[in-house]
């Protein structure tokens, strides 16, 4: 098994529309370095253009992990998106962020005061969570990790200033709301596992500087779920709202 032979059947999955049946054990990426390096085959082989990033992690403490987006997969509030186009639909209501500049490639690691100091815009975000593994979600996290770790497409709302919205701003607990056809979606106790999501993209910066690329200030980096993975099982509205940063809504038609 190669990391190119993995990227040939997600590619085919994406083209196609077609689920990958089975997953064998020697398809599954043997480490995370595998699992990024199928991430950029699959972009290569489709030609796509990175537009964003989602990254996150399972606690404070945890180590992060991400995905490049295919930029035709970043979609401007409010959007529109067939829900026959998906194989499953989950929604998670986020924040994103873009930083003011690029920040290049570099034998030494950044720091977190440098990527802080690089930010530029904040934004509410809605993943699209699916996968092209028919065993999703009984499946090998490398290879979840593999197929751009469970992305669908990405929603993104205004992009507000960093500096205007970040003092005093809770990342930890913001006051938000999430609905779908007018109903509360939000679970009873909303809060991104990893804790404050800015502390995601010191991990990123440098995860991308030690793959030789540059990260660029076009791309919207989502950083977590705020309500945890809601399956939507028809199509519907849904809007999101974060206070102080903005809103968002989606139609699945």
């Amino acid at each position: 098994m190669t990391e190119s032979t993995l990227a040939a059947q997600l590619v085919h999955a994406r083209q196609q529309h077609a689920l990958i049946e089975e997953l064998n054990g020697r398809d599954i990426p043997a480490d995370t370095g595998a699992a990024y390096a199928v991430q950029h085959e699959v972009l290569r082989l489709t030609g796509a253009r990175i537009g964003g990033w989602k990254i996150g992690a399972r606690s404070p403490s945890a180590q992060a992990s991400g995905a490049p987006i295919d930029a035709s997969l970043v979609h401007a509030s409010p959007a529109r998106l067939e829900f026959s186009s998906f194989f499953r639909v989950l929604v998670e209501l986020e924040i994103a962020f873009r930083f003011a500049h690029a920040l290049p490639a570099r034998s030494e690691p950044y720091t977190r005061e440098e990527v802080f100091a690089a930010l530029g815009g904040v934004a509410v975000a809605l993943e699209i969570v699916d996968s092209r593994f028919a065993q999703w979600p009984n499946l090998a996290p490398l290879a979840q990790l593999a197929d751009s770790q469970n992305n669908g497409a990405l929603v993104v709302g205004g992009i507000e200033p960093y500096d205007v919205v970040a003092p005093g701003f809770d990342f930890i607990a913001p006051r938000l709301a999430l609905s779908l056809d007018g109903v509360s979606i939000v679970p009873q106790t909303p809060g991104n596992p990893a804790g404050d999501p800015r502390e995601l993209l010191v991990w990123l910066v440098n995860h991308c500087s030690r793959m030789g690329h540059a990260v660029e200030p076009f791309w919207t980096v989502t950083t977590g779920s705020y309500t945890g993975a809601y399956r939507v099982e028809v199509p519907g509205v849904i809007h999101g709202s974060i206070d102080r940063i903005g809103e968002i809504e989606l139609a699945l038609v």
